[in-house]
């Protein structure tokens, strides 16, 4: 075999990775990067940002750990009322939301979750205040 032949051979089979690629990139029903709800979103993001905004002023981070099959949620004020937002990076299907309302301290039993990673939004009030958190997780 000649080196012209083996030029053919390694232009063809780069083509032919290119093309497969050009395929599966066109046959792929979902884009990763889309969000269903982008021009939705993009109308409340000035609330967001504010909220995002308050919990760096106000130094109000929760702490937030997974002990054994528990979620344990310390805030920093008391009378907290808001929503869990738990997402699944791997599978949107097992995203969820829960209601909470407590003072400083929050438990949650996550036996029931998939095993893996999370991430964990929590968007709480308290007295005038609205607040953003985001945490990664792994149970």
């Amino acid at each position: 075999m000649n080196w012209g032949l083996k030029v053919v051979i390694g232009l063809s089979t780069f083509i032919a990775f290119i093309a497969g690629a050009c395929l599966y990139m066109v046959k792929s029903d979902k884009d990763s990067l889309e969000d269903p709800n982008y021009y939705q979103n993009s109308l409340t993001y000035d609330e967001v940002y504010s909220s995002m905004q308050n919990l760096i002023d106000d130094r109000a981070i929760p702490s937030v750990q997974v002990l054994r099959d528990t979620l344990f949620i310390d805030f920093k004020t008391a009378n907290n009322r808001g929503e869990l937002i738990f997402k699944r990076p791997s599978d949107d299907q097992l995203d969820m939301s829960l209601p909470f309302e407590t003072q400083k301290h929050y438990r949650l039993s996550v036996s029931g979750y998939a095993r893996g990673s999370w991430r964990l939004g929590i968007k709480w009030s308290t007295a005038d205040k609205t607040y953003i958190s985001e945490h990664n997780l792994y149970f």
